[in-house]
């Protein structure tokens, strides 16, 4: 650990380019759905001169995130799954963040009526069966909370403010779209 924190600014960032490399390995960089890896690679894990003691956790936990072999090719595979995703159907994601959130922070369970009615408001009841599927599918490829914490990581280590998480949102949509299929 304390080898990790100690490594230079340019060693971590050459930390970041081999996950980089290894996760996307093969993948052409001109793809369309190679820009999350251009974002990866773009928003180097520099830490300050002095870090904070946040700052250095952050960074332990960052290299430890992207050396596991999971999370590599769990992020492969939405970048490979982003190449063939279709368009979904209008979905207001200020409700994602704002309604879903707060059926979260009250425990609204997704299965009840009162879930029912949130996702009501977030997909429109008349969307076609088929559809419904489509958006179920794509919201489990493409939730994951070890992406998320990547960008929150991310953001700790270049002094951005902390964003609220929304994966558990996106969970939410997602038991809720199986319960009232």
């Amino acid at each position: 650990m304390n080898d990790l924190a100690r490594l230079s600014a340019q060693e971590r960032q050459q930390v970041i380019d081999d996950f980089v490399d290894r996760t996307f390995a093969g993948l052409d960089p001109d793809d369309p759905q190679m820009g999350i890896a251009k974002g990866m690679r773009a928003l180097p894990a520099e830490l300050p001169d002095d870090p904070s003691a946040e700052q250095v956790d952050a960074w332990l936990e960052l290299a430890g995130l992207v050396a596991d072999e999971g999370f590599q090719a769990r992020v492969r595979e939405m970048v490979l799954a982003g190449g063939s995703a279709q368009s979904l159907p209008e979905v207001d994601y200020r409700v994602i963040t704002e309604d879903l959130a707060q059926a979260v922070a009250d425990g609204v369970d997704p299965a009840s009526p009162a879930g029912k009615a949130v996702l009501d408001r977030v997909v429109p009841p008349e969307l076609p069966r088929a559809e419904r599927e489509r958006l179920l599918a794509q919201g489990e490829t493409f939730t994951e909370e070890r992406v998320e914490r990547y960008w929150q990581l991310i953001g700790v280590l270049n002094g951005r403010p902390p964003f609220t998480p929304r994966v558990p949102a996106f969970r939410w949509l997602l038991s809720a779209l199986r319960a009232h299929g």
